[in-house]
């Protein structure tokens, strides 16, 4: 029996000790990292929403929704509704992906990186949309909805995404990119737990 730790603690223990600066990294270049999923999100509201969608204002890591719908303001006039989404909500998705890069060794690791980089901001963006799309839909419904017209159905598909976008697409995309872009590791560490079987 080997006393050297399998390949695959190794290859957590590597994870676990290169998510903290990876994670410094990323914060530390979060404002440019953020910029293609807010342009995507941006861009598909305006194509989707046209008639009360006006754009977005992008703060830092702070992206808000500027629309034409009309709410309640606690001086007694009408303001525009402009809901808001703390984009590192929806991005943290980069340094769990290069981290498992950097664990596992890979070789081509800048290309892969950039590859994954470009993958993961249609579904950043999905989540920035979605998030939107709640506040509108759910919290502000009862004076958005005259102007919105959101059936049930998508009220529940709205629901839906943004609860797949939130909770499930940020962490589950990196590790499909990873398995995919990252194969010969993956066949290494299957040959290792056969071996030992």
């Amino acid at each position: 029996m080997s006393l050297l730790p399998s390949p695959i603690i190794c290859f957590f223990l590597r994870a676990l000790v290169l998510l903290g600066p990876v994670l410094a990294l990323w914060y530390w270049l979060r404002e440019l990292l953020v910029r293609p999923a807010a342009w995507l999100a941006e861009k598909a509201m305006g194509a989707f929403f046209s008639d009360w969608v006006r754009g977005s204002e992008l703060t830092g890591v702070s992206q808000t929704l500027l629309t034409s719908l009309q709410v309640p303001h606690a001086s007694g006039r009408l303001a525009e509704l402009t809901p808001e989404v703390h984009l590192l909500t929806c991005c943290y998705g980069l340094p769990l992906l290069i981290t498992l890069l950097l664990a596992a060794r890979c070789r081509g690791f800048w290309w892969k990186v950039l590859l994954g980089f470009m993958a993961l901001v249609p579904f950043q963006a999905w989540s920035v949309c979605l998030s939107w799309l709640v506040a509108i839909a759910f919290h502000a419904r009862e004076v958005t909805q005259a102007t919105t017209k959101f059936s049930m159905l998508q009220l529940n598909l709205i629901g839906l995404g943004y609860q797949v976008g939130t909770l499930l697409l940020p962490t589950l995309i990196p590790v499909l990119l990873w398995l995919r872009l990252d194969r010969p590791f993956i066949a290494t560490l299957m040959d290792a737990q056969l071996d030992k079987a």
